[in-house]
């Protein structure tokens, strides 16, 4: 019997991943072809080189982060791709990260999260005061993310709304803000963001309070927060999966459109490449999924609508080196993970010199990753800026998402990628590509493939209770009483 014909528009982690996962299940029954319109794979991944005191530095110019917890699947594929063996045969390593929220016209900070507990001992009072509050937050986002009901419609005004025992002003000047690192939003609309969409990512790394496994710091201080990187960037990792999947890669292809011919789908190439096949994946944006169907003319004029009132935008990326724009005024506050407010402007930087290795004694790298709305621009450190785009995860948003969901796999129609559940990932990109693949005809392998993440109620009050008794040890006598309250009044009640 000739192999089925599956085509993946789209050569970013979704449909890289799902070539993976069609030939992990299904072997030879399918041929796999990929078009992708750029000349690279990676979508809004990407990676560079720097080089200080003689050292290359790879560099996540795109997606970088990543956490075991709140990403199951990827962490198993990592182990399966024998990714995660110790350092330096392994590439995956974990580094302690803090973070900042800093106001600009004043040049002070509205919070800091120290990446090591011995940070704590710079804290003033008044910080304290707002520690107890970010308490209470986490306790009503693990709440939120492990209450077992599936509303992703709650907006973020709503939700913060119904906090009563968090003050107003942390939540406008400090919750806010810092929530832009998730939803992307201008400040302003932050409030229209789903509210499980915008903290279930967090809640969700609370789940590892007390990591033990951060490269090279054995003795180190312990760490308040770690995020995961790899060495050869996420850029190296799509390329190993690429290979595994044995899919034919057709760069520099732009999809015309999506037509048909009888009952199956035909994809039409701009450069008149016709390509008939059985099933076809759209692991692209949804407005580029639309643009191909529409042109095929043969696509539900509801699905067409469902994918353009989808609101995605244009988030340029600054990288920058040997200075930065975006940063603290006090350089005592730099963490890898920082968030500048300026009136109603803000701008998300990660800082990698906590994230590699020291050069020349012990300088670390001054390499910065920016964006911001509105869009940041006009930096003499500028050395690239780089393309991406991503969604606009209003409640409005997560329930045309729902919608999509009656579409996925009619007359052999897919769609895939971080956009279409959960929060815009590696796992997200990864779990659509194995939702897609488990909906092909075929005869299936058996796979250890752990689909979601299970944590229960308890669990997650549990891991909060650690994470504050870990920070209340450090606290002045007053907040410990304060953050067990918090402990009270938020794990136990809910």
């Amino acid at each position: 019997m000739a192999a089925r014909k599956i085509v993946i528009v789209g050569a970013g982690a979704a449909g890289v991943f799902t070539a993976y996962r069609v030939q992990q299940m299904y072997g030879d029954q399918y041929d796999i072809v990929i078009m992708e319109a750029s000349d690279r794979v990676g979508g809004n991944t990407s990676s560079s080189t720097v080089n200080y005191g003689g050292n290359a530095y790879n560099i996540d110019t795109g997606a970088q982060f990543f956490y075991k917890n709140p990403q199951p699947n990827y962490n198993f594929l990592l182990q399966q791709l024998g990714f995660e063996e110790p350092l330096p045969q392994g590439v995956v390593y974990s580094v302690p990260a803090g973070f900042t929220v800093w106001d600009k016209p004043s040049n002070a900070r509205r919070f800091w999260m120290p990446s090591f507990v011995s940070g704590f001992g710079k804290y003033s009072l008044a910080d304290w005061d707002r520690i107890v509050e970010f308490g209470l937050f986490l306790g009503y986002s693990a709440f939120l993310d492990g209450d077992g009901a599936d509303d992703w419609g709650l907006s973020v005004e709503d939700w913060l709304g119904s906090m009563t025992l968090v003050s107003d002003d942390f939540k406008e000047n400090v919750i806010k803000p810092f929530l832009y690192q998730f939803v992307s939003l201008p400040l302003p609309r932050i409030g229209e963001a789903s509210a499980k969409y915008a903290i279930t990512y967090l809640a969700r790394n609370l789940s590892d309070p007390s990591p033990s496994n951060i490269a090279g710091l054995a003795g180190a201080p312990q760490p308040v927060f770690v995020t995961y990187q790899s060495t050869i960037g996420l850029d190296g990792i799509l390329k190993r999966v690429l290979e595994l999947s044995k899919a034919t890669l057709q760069l520099s292809t732009p999809v015309q459109c999506i037509a048909r011919q009888g009952s199956k789908p035909v994809v039409i190439a701009k450069t008149g490449a016709i390509v008939e096949c059985s099933d076809v994946v759209l692991a692209c944006d949804p407005h580029t999924a639309a643009d191909m169907l529409t042109a095929g003319g043969t696509c539900d004029p509801q699905l067409i609508q469902v994918l353009l009132k989808m609101e995605y935008a244009p988030l340029p990326i600054m990288m920058q080196k040997d200075g930065a724009c975006w940063m603290p005024g006090d350089q005592n506050y730099w963490e890898p993970i920082n968030t500048l407010v300026d009136g109603t402007g803000v701008t998300f930087s990660a800082w990698f010199g906590p994230m590699r290795s020291t050069y020349d004694g012990g300088k670390q790298i001054p390499v910065f990753k920016s964006w911001g709305a509105p869009a940041v621009a006009n930096c003499p450190q500028q050395w690239q800026m780089v393309p991406h785009n991503v969604m606009m995860p209003t409640t409005t948003f997560v329930g045309l998402r729902d919608q999509l969901q009656c579409w996925q796999g009619r007359e052999g129609v897919f769609f895939a990628g971080g956009w279409t559940q959960w929060f815009d990932s590696q796992e997200a990109a990864l779990n659509s590509a194995t939702a897609v693949a488990e909906m092909l005809p075929g005869l299936r392998a058996a796979l250890a493939v752990p689909r979601t993440i299970t944590i229960s109620p308890d669990q997650y009050r549990y891991n909060l209770v650690q994470w504050l008794a870990m920070i209340a040890r450090y606290a002045p006598p007053s907040h410990q009483v304060k953050l067990a309250t918090a402990l009270e009044n938020v794990a136990f009640n809910g």
